[in-house]
């Protein structure tokens, strides 16, 4: 019989692998797949979903849950989440507060930021006195007469 000689195993696994790719695209470019996944309208249909705004979400989350997600921008997100980073006692703590109580605690913060502001500038002004003082000392010992330099003197 013609063409009954074997072809070698690689060529022969080549020429079927081509052929599957090919059998493939024309399935591919005849067969449309559904606009949603499959069973998805069964599982909307059990959780009674048909009229719902979005049609890609298999499971549904409570509406207060989807009402904070719309909320939510971009930058709330990211303090939401550095919120979340922090350690649970100290989000607990936090959500142990009244409202007044957290209006006080921003108040103590800016109290602390300003009184480190005015600590900063104390020991400068405190630096400057103490400089000042032991320099007319050192001049005086010296027995230079600072003020009456100053009164046009000796």
């Amino acid at each position: 019989m013609p063409g009954s000689e074997r072809l070698p195993e690689e060529e022969l696994r080549q020429a079927r692998r081509g052929a599957a790719i090919g059998a493939g695209e024309m399935l591919r470019s005849s067969v449309h797949p559904p606009e949603r996944g499959l069973g998805e309208d069964a599982v909307r249909r059990a959780i009674g979903l048909d009229n719902d705004d979005d049609d890609r979400r298999v499971m549904s989350f409570p509406p207060h849950m989807r009402k904070l997600f719309r909320s939510i921008d971009e930058g709330e997100a990211e303090k939401l989440l550095a919120l979340l980073a922090l350690r649970k006692d100290t989000i607990d703590w936090i959500a142990e507060k009244n409202p007044r109580e957290l209006k006080n605690l921003d108040g103590v913060v800016e109290f602390v930021s300003s009184s480190r502001t005015a600590a900063k500038v104390l020991m400068w002004v405190g630096g400057f006195a103490v400089a000042f003082v032991g320099g007319v000392t050192a001049l005086a010992k010296n027995g230079i007469d600072l003020f009456a330099m100053v009164r046009g003197g000796r």
